[in-house]
């Protein structure tokens, strides 16, 4: 599956940087997703599945830094170029059954997610934020142009 160019803007620019300074992880990506009255921005940085743990800290030392110096939420996800992998690692807590790709008459591309029954809650997550975050990092890393999340067994 081909991967999308990603375009990074001036504030992600920063924010990379920053983040960089602090951990040494390698970003592949930083999404600012703003916060909706009385909630705090949320920052997504993905980085090289095997800079997680470096993203991350030591007792999560690096994300508690970050979340006061900038005053955000912060989410630290593994990028992975195999599909299946890298949803799972953005949905993390939430089983990942099967992920199948289908493509209609004209050439558009949907991915059908299953997870297991029993995390529906997890993968839809409070006010369905989990599913946004999957559809945005799926459609900006991935040639595809859908993404649903099934919680049907």
């Amino acid at each position: 599956m081909h991967r999308k160019a990603v375009k990074i803007d001036e504030e992600a620019i920063k924010l990379i940087t920053l983040f960089n300074n602090l951990t040494g992880a390698v970003v592949k990506d930083c999404i600012v997703i703003p916060g909706k009255m009385g909630v705090r921005d949320k920052v997504i940085f993905l980085v090289l599945k095997e800079d997680v743990g470096k993203a991350i800290g030591r007792n999560g030392e690096n994300v508690k830094v970050l979340k006061e110096k900038l005053q955000k939420t912060i989410d630290i996800i593994g990028f992975s170029e195999d599909l299946k992998e890298f949803i799972q690692n953005i949905l993390n807590t939430s089983k990942v059954q099967n992920v199948e790709i289908r493509e209609n008459i004209s050439g558009k591309k949907t991915i059908i997610i299953t997870v297991n029954p029993e995390d529906k809650g997890k993968a839809i997550g409070k006010n369905g934020i989990m599913i946004k975050k999957t559809k945005l990092l799926v459609l900006r890393h991935f040639d595809v142009d859908n993404c649903i999340i099934n919680t049907k067994n």
